[in-house]
């Protein structure tokens, strides 16, 4: 499985507040499309998740269907083209840091878990 980095790419402080009067240092990363929040209710379906803190990593596997493609020219010239999907199925994993191999029995033990 290959994964694809969904940063947003780099601008200038010049663009940036040309398009918006924002603090250069407030900008996000990634796009607030791309973020995913688990409810309670989510949250007792996947107890892998339960104990995590902000800034910790994990995997997650989804299964989405398209529901919604839209493509546009606009007046300046530039085009559009977006996506949707709805996530119907999840599993989340903890990022794996090590190799297997590479894992005491105590270390393996817990990633068999997942």
């Amino acid at each position: 499985m290959k994964l694809v980095d969904m940063k947003l790419p780099k601008k200038s402080k010049k663009e940036l507040t040309a398009e918006r009067p924002i603090a250069y240092e407030d900008v996000e990363q990634w796009p607030y499309g791309l973020q995913i929040r688990f409810e309670k209710e989510q949250i007792k379906n996947l107890p892998v998740i339960k104990d995590k803190q902000v800034g910790d990593k994990c995997m997650i596997y989804a299964e989405a269907s398209i529901t919604s493609v839209r493509q546009s020219d606009r007046r300046d010239g530039s085009k559009d083209h977006t996506i949707e999907m709805q996530i119907e199925k999840v599993e989340v994993k903890p990022k794996i840091t090590k190799n297997p191999k590479d894992m005491n029995p105590k270390e393996y033990k817990e990633f068999r878990k997942y």
